[in-house]
């Protein structure tokens, strides 16, 4: 029997938790989880947002809600720390690697990174060498506590940030040790121009991220109105080929995390029962 098939779908399939900054909406998004059937989860929370009772309860409300946490965001920007992408600070990716085993995490997931705050905006100077090698400049100091941790880092791009592409994101990857990985995200890493091929790019990024993958995504996407950009909803909600998408992920090693994403607690439970028949 392959190892991705080692678990089953119901134990495989996880989600992704946007915790907030306070006890009771981390306790919403939880008892949600719990209640549509997951049993796995990536957890993230604005960490210059939350204060040190929500992240000493955490722990606590994981286990007894059951839950096991597989990933922990600590999207640091690795571009520009300084400019900060989704409320996590240089210092605060120190503290989710000291943190992460409180919560028997394995992972973090953090952005490749962007000289921009927004992070929709392009910006040329993220698709230089030289911001691939500032990536390289941040990292290298954490990399011996992410080991003595026994963390994998997983980095996630996007269209607009710097490795915007599955080839990009494995010419950094070879520059960096096995624990550090990629998210595994096709809306994030399909271009624009390709949107048209988004099944061959799907196919290609399995084969070009080959031994990287760290975290899987489920999310869609579909092109905007506009052209120049995409909407992203949840997963089975765009146009993403999420049958190919399921048989790929099937290949992989079982204890790969997988996540749905950008969906409300109130949508975890629909979202579920959609998704599970793709991984049986």
């Amino acid at each position: 029997m392959p190892a991705a098939l080692a678990l089953r779908a119901e134990d495989r399939l996880g989600i992704l938790c946007q915790l907030g900054a306070s006890a009771d909406s981390a306790h919403k998004a939880l008892d949600a989880a719990r209640s549509a059937g997951f049993r796995r989860v990536m957890v993230n929370f604005s960490w210059t947002a939350v204060d040190e009772p929500f992240l000493r309860g955490l722990p606590t409300w994981l286990r007894d809600a059951g839950l096991q946490c597989d990933a922990l965001g600590a999207y640091v920007n690795c571009v520009e720390p300084g400019a900060v992408l989704m409320g996590t600070r240089a210092e605060d990716f120190a503290r989710a690697i000291r943190y992460a085993p409180e919560l028997g995490c394995l992972r973090l997931v953090a952005w490749t990174g962007s000289h921009q705050t927004d992070l929709m905006k392009p910006d040329p100077r993220n698709n230089t060498p030289e911001s691939e090698d500032a990536i390289l400049r941040f990292l290298q100091p954490h990399l011996p506590s992410l080991e003595k941790a026994k963390l994998t880092l997983a980095l996630e791009s996007y269209i607009t940030l710097t490795c915007p592409d599955a080839p990009s994101l494995a010419r950094l990857l070879k520059r960096l040790p096995h624990n550090v990985g990629a998210v595994m995200d096709p809306p994030n890493l399909t271009p624009i121009a390709r949107y048209p091929q988004r099944d061959a790019v799907l196919e290609e990024m399995f084969q070009q991220l080959r031994g990287r993958i760290a975290v899987v995504h489920l999310k869609d996407f579909r092109l905007a109105p506009n052209g120049h950009s995409y909407q992203l909803p949840g997963p089975l909600a765009g146009e993403m080929n999420y049958p190919l998408y399921a048989r790929l992920l099937k290949n992989l090693p079982a204890g790969i995390p997988i996540a749905a994403e950008h969906l409300k607690p109130e949508e975890f439970s629909a979202a579920r029962q959609k998704l599970l028949p793709l991984f049986r």
